[in-house]
């Protein structure tokens, strides 16, 4: 269902993933954890394209939707200019060399030999015609709740839950209202349909966060860190939320640092450090017998 395939992140200078690979399955239930820093709401906000990849790829129902990476497919890089001159250089292939620089004089006169030649291109464009779908298409069945809400603070309630199934999805509004009060009903917050963001508590404001992004019928939720701006005694209403949402059999990347509620609700736990995904394991495995001793220095300091 998802696939992130050798995925580098640098702002500027600071390199924050380097070289991830996840696959995901459809219903299951993944929590990414790790110390702070480690690259965790970058991998989750690069997955919703809110963060462009600097290298790598990611794919959503077997949908494309970053440009292709060379250097993910071997085909492509072989058909380049510069393997087919190293390969020629190694074996002193006269004829090849000659043929390569020959091309080098063409640069001038087309702009699509400039860099690695027809074959190449022409491989780049079949990955894309044949799997890239627009980003924009493939988020809208991918929601997001984030660490601090992000709802529109002059809008009421019910009208933060309307807008996107109406301006994106083209909901006429009583389907949308009757849609939105159905979801604010199930995360107990019918009551508050009418007032603004700024009246409501951080779990509830949450719960109103998770109830949106449910109104956008996702097939994927993406959860950063949603309990990690709430104070202590909000946590568990939040988490309750997610864990029933869990149960429904929707597929779940959940960024978090309650470790107790990963290990009872995933079907996998992503260990990363310096943004480097360290282990992929299930829960019971993870939290027992971790493979690395960073995993393990890790959990001694939060267990």
């Amino acid at each position: 269902m998802i696939d992130v395939k050798g995925l580098y992140k640098d702002f500027g200078s600071l390199h924050v993933l380097r070289g991830v690979d996840l696959h995901v399955d459809e219903g299951e239930i993944i929590s990414i954890i790790g110390p702070s820093g480690s690259g965790k709401s970058t991998l989750l906000r690069s997955i919703n394209l809110l963060e462009k990849p600097t290298f790598g790829e990611i794919w959503v129902e077997e949908k494309l939707i970053t440009p292709p990476d060379p250097y993910l497919h071997t085909e492509i890089i072989r058909a380049s200019y510069t393997y087919k001159a190293m390969m020629a250089a190694r074996g002193e292939d006269i004829k090849v060399i000659r043929e390569i620089k020959e091309k080098d004089l063409l640069k001038e006169n087309s702009r699509f030999l400039r860099k690695e030649g027809p074959e190449y291109y022409a491989l780049l464009k079949k990955i894309i015609a044949e799997h890239y779908e627009n980003a924009y298409s493939v988020r809208r069945r991918v929601g997001m709740v984030f660490q601090h809400f992000n709802l529109f603070p002059h809008k009421t309630v019910l009208e933060n839950m309307i807008y996107a199934p109406m301006k994106v999805n083209r909901l006429e509004r009583p389907k949308a209202v009757e849609k939105a009060r159905a979801l604010l009903d199930s995360v107990g917050m019918l009551a508050k349909q009418d007032v603004y963001p700024d009246t409501l508590s951080g779990g509830q404001k949450q719960r109103v966060a998770i109830a949106r992004a449910l109104a956008m019928d996702p097939d994927i939720v993406l959860f950063d860190e949603p309990t990690s701006a709430l104070d202590p005694e909000m946590v568990k209403e939040v988490l309750d939320v997610i864990k029933r949402l869990a149960e429904t059999g929707m597929t779940m990347l959940l960024v978090t640092h309650e470790m107790g509620f990963a290990r009872e609700v995933s079907d996998r736990i992503c260990f990363l450090d310096e943004g480097v995904l360290i282990e992929d394991a299930p829960p019971d495995i993870f939290f027992s017998t971790p493979k690395s001793e960073r995993a393990r220095t890790f959990l001694d300091k939060v267990l």
